[in-house]
């Protein structure tokens, strides 16, 4: 977002680059293996899709006519076919068939760089598929240089995607400001009596790659706790709680960022995964599914929070130079969110801060079936 304060030179310790880094996408539960799976990372268009090699990953738009190729068909050979003019392209992004060409012409055409669909890395891990939004050479290089930010253990559990229409900037930071719970989520299961949040600090070096913060209790129910946040860049935040009485909690979120007010959020609440032998598995999951996503439990506490972030994002777009308080730490509570606005000081800005965007929310953007339903395998069954 523009709202990031331009950082001076000498505070820039380095500028991370936002498209030389792995993204999750969505869960590989969520990914159809039959048919275009569309989405959106940094501003652009991108479809995925399951090839006769495993997953591939290009551009939303076919070389021909520019049409997307989110609308085409994945064919019984793995090729991915352009619903346009049926213009066919293997894993690697290579032109594989051209239908109104002859064979020999379409050998010629098919053989040349500038029929192939632009490519970008893509890969799965921790039950989710991650893609590097550099192409070319140079992008399949540089994203051997590095794997994604995900917990050996993370495949074992139940992944949840939504799709809020909410800054990247603004997800990071609500994740990082535990103390706003008592007094936002009435009425869900985060709700408790207020606490002072006294103990909250940074607990390692602000790097280009992250940091690492450490506070205590907030509400009544999790006094007296020891707990860390962990922010690896560009998009992964790992809470840990460890209560009194020795209960822990761990918590999973990633936040890749899609435009500039669209966030594709990934949580891991460390659900685990129903086994495969279990009868009527799947109906079981579907149960389960709907129950965590009750008025009482993730859905009103997700509006609580949209709500507010939406507001925020307005604001700050119609004034992108003006600053919250929170960034200069008004109280300690403030730590997790003016730290995170450190870090996009230092690297050099968020994701779309050379662009000034226009904040139009819609009622369309807004519905849970947007958000989330249309999304996910569970909610469409």
């Amino acid at each position: 977002l523009s709202m990031t304060v331009a950082p001076s030179a000498d505070t820039v310790i380095k500028r991370f680059t936002f498209e030389r880094a792995w993204y999750p996408v969505m869960p590989i539960s969520y990914a159809e293996t039959d048919r275009p799976n569309a989405f959106t990372l940094l501003g652009r268009r991108m479809v995925l899709w399951r090839s006769a090699d495993g997953w591939a990953c290009v551009e939303d738009a076919c070389p021909h006519r520019l049409a997307p190729l989110s609308t085409g068909r994945v064919k019984s050979d793995g090729n991915l076919m352009c619903r346009f003019h049926g213009w066919e392209f293997a894993g690697d992004g290579k032109c594989a068939k051209i239908p109104n060409a002859s064979p020999e012409a379409s050998a010629s055409l098919c053989g040349s760089p500038e029929t192939a669909a632009t490519r970008f890395p893509v890969r799965d891990d921790g039950g989710l598929l991650w893609v590097w939004p550099e192409s070319g050479d140079a992008g399949f290089a540089n994203s051997l240089l590095s794997s994604p930010a995900v917990d050996p253990n993370a495949s074992k559990f139940e992944w949840i995607m939504t799709i809020p229409p909410v800054s990247y900037e603004s997800m990071v930071e609500n994740s990082m400001d535990p103390s706003h719970a008592p007094h936002l989520h009435e009425g869900t299961f985060a709700a408790s009596e207020m606490v002072r949040l006294e103990e909250y600090e940074v607990a390692s070096d602000i790097e280009p790659q992250g940091y690492l913060l450490k506070h205590g209790g907030y509400t009544q129910k999790n006094v007296g706790m020891d707990a860390s946040r962990r922010f690896t860049a560009p998009s992964f935040v790992h809470v840990e709680y460890k209560l009194p009485s020795g209960k822990k909690q761990d918590f999973q979120l990633y936040f890749t960022p899609s435009t500039p007010f669209e966030t594709r959020v990934m949580t891991n609440l460390q659900a685990p995964q129903l086994p495969a032998w279990l009868p009527a598995r799947g109906l079981l999951t579907d149960l389960f599914h709907a129950f965590f996503l009750t008025r009482k439990g993730l859905w009103r506490f997700s509006d609580q929070d949209r709500l507010v972030m939406q507001g925020q994002d307005q604001t700050q777009s119609e004034d992108p130079h003006r600053a919250q308080l929170a960034w200069d730490i008004v109280s300690p509570s403030d730590t997790g969110v003016s730290t995170f606005r450190r870090w996009l000081e230092r690297v050099g800005g968020g994701p779309f801060s050379a662009s000034n965007p226009t904040f139009v929310p819609t009622k369309e953007e807004e519905n849970r079936w947007n958000v989330h339903g249309k999304h996910c395998p569970s909610c469409r069954r």
